[in-house]
C-alpha cells in the first residue's frame, strides 16, 4: 500500500471515528444530538487511542486540543467552516467547555471511562 493511499486511509478512518466529537464542539448552532449514534466501544477507543499521543492511558486538555482542531481542521463541510469562523477564543472555549463535561470528576484529563463525545 502506497504512503499516500495509506494516510488518505487513516484520515479518512480518524474523521469517520472522531468526527462526532469535533462536530459537537463547533458552536452553539451544533447540539449534542448531531453526534453520529454509533456508540461501540471499538469506535470509542479508537477515537481515544487517537486523542492519547503520548499514550499513558490518559487525554490531556492540551491533547484534547490538539486533537480536536487537527480534526476539525481536516474535516471540511459546514461545520468545520462554521468552527473556523469562530475567534480563536470563542473556539477555545467551546473545546474547554466539551472537556470538562467529558471530564468526571474534574481531574483534569480524560480515561477510557470519560471518552464519551456523544453525550
Amino acid at each position: 500500500m502506497s504512503d499516500a493511499f495509506r494516510n488518505l486511509a487513516t484520515r479518512i478512518g480518524a474523521f469517520a471515528l472522531l468526527s462526532p466529537l469535533i462536530l459537537g464542539v463547533a458552536g452553539p448552532a451544533l447540539s449534542d444530538r448531531v453526534f453520529a449514534q454509533d456508540g461501540s466501544e471499538g469506535r470509542r477507543m479508537a477515537g481515544f487511542q487517537a486523542a492519547d499521543t503520548n499514550h499513558d492511558g490518559h487525554v490531556s486538555r492540551d491533547e484534547f486540543e490538539s486533537f480536536a482542531r487537527a480534526r476539525m481542521a481536516s474535516a471540511g463541510g459546514m461545520r468545520a467552516a462554521m468552527f473556523s469562523r469562530l475567534s480563536p477564543e470563542d473556539q477555545k472555549a467551546r473545546l474547554d467547555e466539551k472537556f470538562s463535561q467529558m471530564d468526571e470528576g474534574g481531574k483534569g484529563y480524560l480515561t477510557p471511562d470519560d471518552w464519551h463525545p456523544q453525550s
